[in-house]
Parts: structure tokens; sequence; C-alpha cells
């Protein structure tokens, strides 16, 4: 049976220590976005909702940097219910994201525990 040197296992060890704390990085970083973008579609869903609560005649105005443009009330509720439909998608991208950056920091983490408990030789 050959032995493995301290030199590769510790090589070995250095490399999965640094997948395993990226992986934490971008799971953390992912969090992050999820959060955000369930904040950008709660606005816009109750944005929705007092847009529904106006009388067709409401003369309504969107946002273009610092100005308001006059802009019809169906295509406002429009383009907030295109809003919170492209929100539910990000999100749902973004979790399949993350449980990709999980996993791969439990492969890291199970990894690390193999080599740090495991005999020396193959």
């Amino acid at each position: 049976m050959a032995t493995l040197s301290d030199e590769a296992i510790r090589k070995v060890f250095v490399e999965l220590q640094a997948k395993f704390i990226h992986s934490q990085q971008q799971v953390n970083t992912v969090k992050t976005q999820i959060q955000s973008k369930q904040r950008e579609r709660k606005m816009a869903e109750l944005t929705r909702r007092e847009l529904d609560s106006l009388n067709s005649e409401t003369r309504t105005y969107k946002p273009v940097g610092k100005m308001f443009i006059q802009s019809p009330l169906s295509e406002m509720k429009q383009q907030y219910v295109d809003s919170v439909t492209k929100s539910d998608e990000d999100i749902k991208q973004l979790e399949k994201t993350q449980k990709y950056w999980e996993r791969a920091a439990s492969d890291a983490q199970g990894n690390l525990k193999d080599i740090l408990q495991g005999p020396r030789t193959m």
C-alpha cells in the first residue's frame, strides 16, 4: 500500500479548505441576492394592489430617472405584474444556485472531515 506524504495531504487539505470557504461565501452572496429580490417583489406587489384600488380614470405617472411621465393605468398595472413574475423567476433561479453552492460546501466539508479522521494510507 502506498503512503501519502504529509505534503500531499497538506496540499489537498488546503485546496479543500479554500473550496469550502469559497462555497460558503457564494452561499451568503446568493442569500443576500434572494432577500433583495424578495423585497423588490414585495414592493411591486404592494404597488400593484394600490393601482388595483384606483378608479380607471385616475391619472398615473411612472418614474423615469428624476422625472415622472404620465402612463395609462392599465400599462402601470401590467408593468408591476410583469415585475412580480420576473422576480419570482429570478428567486427560483437563485434558490437553485444556492442549493448548488450549499452542496459544494457540504461536499468539501465532508472531504475535509475524511482527511482529518481517515488513515493516511491508501
